[in-house]
């Protein structure tokens, strides 16, 4: 029976590590431990935890969310890892246990699914089979992806990397490593949408970031040919009506639709 341990960072998380615990405790499926690290928060929020054993806190100081992070996959003791930021939480009380389900007994390296976006109310769409193109293109939902244990203690996130290190891991395994991650036709998270990453306060370092990590693993003349599909491809307006609360509905059901046809064509 497959274990999994649910990895939540926090420092002064208040109200969202509560949300995202009692969300956690309350799946249907019950072979998992609870990893809550914490990096020395004052607010009160981890003396209000539940007295559950499923809950192991780790308080020690950390450098940033994927140090913290990094910290948690060291203490984890399950055979599969899923991320789940204060304030997200999983999308359904049987979340754990289609995943389990949908491994099986494969025991793949990466699994990953859809996620339901609050900023929007709409399910995202991903694709079902991650390329290089498709990496180039969309990030999948850190939440909503599940890592064999082993992958990330033998090669924990990448620190020079303070925003983007979930997604240097990602094209890390599908672009260096040929690993083929297994979609998983379930959604799995709910997230709050946000964070760092879509923070003005990072736009800078997150440009330059994302064009070393371009850098890394995708030769120019590959960038050029995926930049120039992006544009004839309208990249801007896609991103536009993805966000917007009116037109994502109708975008990622569209969307949607031509994932399953390429599928279908695929097969």
């Amino acid at each position: 029976m497959i274990r999994f341990s649910i990895i939540t960072v926090c420092l002064n998380a208040g109200q969202g590590l509560l949300d995202t615990v009692a969300r956690t405790l309350g799946q249907t499926y019950e072979n998992f431990e609870m990893i809550v690290k914490d990096g020395g928060s004052q607010d009160g929020s981890i003396e209000k935890l539940p007295n559950d054993p499923r809950i192991r806190v780790v308080i020690k100081k950390d450098t940033g969310i994927y140090d913290a992070m990094n910290q948690g996959v060291g203490e984890a003791r399950g055979d599969y890892l899923i991320f789940m930021n204060c304030g997200d939480w999983f999308y359904s009380a049987d979340a754990l246990q289609e995943i389990a389900e949908g491994i099986g007994e494969d025991r793949e390296p990466l699994y990953y699914g859809k996620c339901f976006d609050r900023m929007t109310g709409q399910v995202r769409a991903y694709p079902k089979q991650l390329t290089r193109m498709t990496c180039y293109r969309t990030m999948i939902c850190h939440q909503a992806t599940v890592y064999r244990a082993d992958v990330l203690k033998n090669r924990p996130y990448d620190l020079s990397y303070p925003i983007l290190a979930d997604r240097e891991t990602l094209w890390h395994l599908v672009c260096e490593k040929k690993v083929e991650p297994k979609y998983l036709d379930t959604v799995i998270a709910d997230y709050q949408g946000g964070g760092e990453s879509a923070s003005d306060k990072y736009k800078e370092r997150n440009r330059a970031d994302q064009q070393r990590l371009l850098d890394t693993y995708y030769p120019k003349s590959e960038q050029l040919k995926y930049k120039l599909l992006m544009a004839l491809t309208f990249q801007k307006l896609r991103v536009a009506l993805s966000k917007s609360p009116k037109c994502s509905k109708y975008y990622f059901k569209t969307i949607q639709t031509l994932y399953d046809w390429k599928e279908r064509i695929r097969k």
